[in-house]
């Protein structure tokens, strides 16, 4: 029988990554699973209880056998008081005391936080910020999210919104985004935008299948004006956004996650160009400050909320 182990779980707008890890960093069982359409607060947390208690079920463990329970989410949380007060990708947009709601079933300590904020720290911890004291994590996927490491520490802010660096502005003008807000660079630049811009250009039936961010990008790697139009507004968008970052918080390391651009290594280093030319001179040129692909893919958040769980009060802003 293992010793205590960790429940560690990422809940993203389209996907759940569930993993049992032990002590000693083993990953004991995992799965994925499709986020529900039209998920509410109360049906993700039966939602949770239920695959917890089937997972530990599958390697002979039970409820006592749990340390911890983490759960990093797609959404703007106080972490000091474990309350949800926005998930735009799964359409919650009231207050949710959902740490609350979740202790209720477990005798375990049970730990929230901001998925981006997950991804920074398993990026510090084990992946592509290693080493690092001071650094960003930006995922670029179906949302735009950001995580803060300054210092030694995950930086959350006030109330636990710091890096929501998908909702700066402005990009462009007359687009709402999920957060209710407008033209925000998560509806200028994220995946799910450059999807929608060509859907308002392009009819699917016409062309014959879904139109998606893929779709998009193998259009104008084929040399299409309209998807190079696309992709180019959302490049600058981000490349900008990134440079502000880079500008005010001096960070030694900038880690890119996210499907939209960790896939496409042009992608990537052309924001890395427009980075260093965006950018203030000094954080860019007396500063070193590596651009990096995320190296945890999607698991960033999963071993992030793992060590969270390991060393909760060293994690503290």
């Amino acid at each position: 029988m293992p010793d205590k182990i960790y429940c560690a779980i990422d809940i993203g707008g389209t996907k759940i990554l569930l993993y049992l890890i032990d002590r000693a960093e083993k990953v004991l069982h995992k799965e994925r699973f499709p986020t529900p359409a039209q998920c509410t607060p109360e049906q993700m947390i039966e939602l949770i209880n239920r695959s917890t208690a089937a997972s530990l079920a599958r390697v002979g463990l039970s409820s006592t056998d749990l340390a911890g329970l983490g759960v990093c989410i797609a959404a703007l949380l106080d972490y000091e008081k474990g309350v949800v007060h926005q998930a735009p990708n799964l359409g919650w947009h009231t207050a949710v005391p959902f740490r609350e709601m979740l202790q209720q079933n477990w005798g375990c300590p049970v730990y929230l936080d901001n998925d981006a904020n997950a991804a920074v720290l398993g990026e510090v911890a084990y992946g592509a910020a290693r080493g690092h004291r001071n650094a960003i994590y930006i995922t670029i996927s179906t949302g735009i999210g950001g995580g803060l490491y300054l210092d030694g520490k995950v930086f959350r802010g006030s109330t636990g919104f710091a890096g929501e660096v998908g909702h700066i502005k402005p990009f462009g003008k007359g687009r709402r985004c999920g957060c209710g807000g407008m033209d925000c660079l998560e509806a200028w630049a994220s995946g799910e935008s450059i999807a929608r811009i060509a859907k308002e250009l392009w009819d699917e039936k016409e062309q014959g299948g879904a139109i998606t961010t893929a779709w998009v990008f193998d259009q104008a790697q084929g040399g299409n004006s309209l998807a190079q139009n696309i992709i180019e507004q959302a490049l600058q968008n981000i490349s900008t956004g990134l440079a502000n970052l880079v500008t005010l918080l001096n960070p030694s390391c900038l880690v890119i996650g996210g499907g939209v651009a960790v896939s496409r290594e042009d992608f990537l280093e052309q924001i890395r160009a427009r980075i260093r030319e965006i950018a203030v001179a000094p954080a860019v040129q007396i500063s070193t400050v590596e651009i990096k692909a995320a190296q945890l893919g999607p698991e960033a958040g999963i071993w992030g909320i793992y060590y969270l769980m390991r060393s909760p009060d060293e994690q503290r802003a």
